[in-house]
């Protein structure tokens, strides 16, 4: 993976112009991309009101890891909020990882960058999923963002300083912390066990491992199936199951030919075989559910879906 040495927008957009950057705290020293608008009229007050279901899914994520709703209210009320424009980066490859977000509302694709210049889309993520935490060390031993973030749709996320969780956790009971640290190990563990055999499939199997994602987390029943409410293209599904646009082209027509798929507008609609003996596409093995539910298939958004 390439490393990205820095980044110079346009127009350098901050937070709190009012203070050195040496004297600011993480959040005023974030440097934006010149699409990106910044929406602090809300970041006062009622924090909660700019939430919605991301807060609430967040939230319930979190408490059923064991943590109390006061420590998840400790880490979730207190963030600074933040929307980008459709199309825009949220952070490159190797930028700083001070800064944890979470989704609000809207998309985020989670990119991982080649060295030839292309990209693997390693996640994408809706309401309620973390992000932004996942380092690397460059060449040089410098830490930084492993991957890179951009809005898929216009999006409006909540963002906390790592230096704030930390400090949030440190005041948990040690057998608090231990039950929590013992949770993240076993989603890592799920986590390298799925990567593992993703490996040994083949581009077909990688499209229904993907699409039973995208069910799993976008899906809405319809009368055909299930219809993924991401806007997806052929490109999109290359760049998640690493092949060439014209080998996804080949296995969606394979697919839609065999009536596993079907295409309507710009929304694909997944045909439901959970009722025939397989039941592979929509509901998988139980292994397979039990995989994807733990957040498996999914390591970009944390606490159940990391990075």
């Amino acid at each position: 993976m390439h490393k990205v040495a820095s980044f110079k927008p346009e127009k350098n957009t901050r937070l709190s112009p009012s203070h050195s950057a040496r004297d600011e705290p993480p959040l005023n020293r974030l440097i934006l991309s010149p699409k990106t608008s910044l929406s602090l009229s809300n970041a006062r007050g009622s924090e909660r009101s700019i939430a919605g279901e991301g807060y609430d899914k967040l939230k319930a994520k979190l408490m059923s890891y064991g943590l109390p709703e006061t420590v998840v209210n400790e880490l979730v009320e207190h963030h600074t909020p933040i929307t980008y424009p459709k199309g825009s980066m949220i952070f490159l490859q190797g930028a700083p990882t001070d800064i944890i977000y979470w989704v609000s509302s809207g998309l985020v694709d989670i990119l991982c960058p080649q060295p030839e210049g292309s990209q693997i889309q390693a996640s994408l993520l809706g309401p309620g999923e973390i992000f932004g935490f996942v380092e690397f060390s460059d060449f040089d031993g410098k830490q930084g963002q492993a991957f890179q973030a951009r809005a898929r749709t216009n999006v409006q996320l909540g963002l906390i300083t790592r230096d704030r969780v930390c400090k949030v956790l440190s005041r948990l009971d040690p057998p608090l912390l231990v039950q929590l640290l013992g949770e993240i190990a076993a989603i890592w563990g799920s986590f390298t066990h799925y990567q593992a055999r993703y490996l040994g499939m083949n581009f077909s199997e990688r499209m229904e491992a993907v699409l039973r994602d995208l069910v799993r987390k976008f899906g809405v029943k319809d009368s055909r199936g299930t219809l993924l409410l991401p806007e997806l293209g052929h490109a999109d599904f290359a760049e998640m199951i690493g092949s060439s646009r014209p080998m996804v082209s080949r296995l969606i027509a394979e697919m839609v030919a065999n009536k596993r798929l079907l295409y309507d507008g710009k929304h694909y609609i997944v045909i439901d075989h959970s009722a025939n003996d397989s039941g592979e596409l929509n509901g998988g093995s139980m292994a397979s559910r039990k995989l994807n539910s733990a957040g498996a298939s999914n390591p970009m958004g944390f606490l159940g879906q990391v990075e």
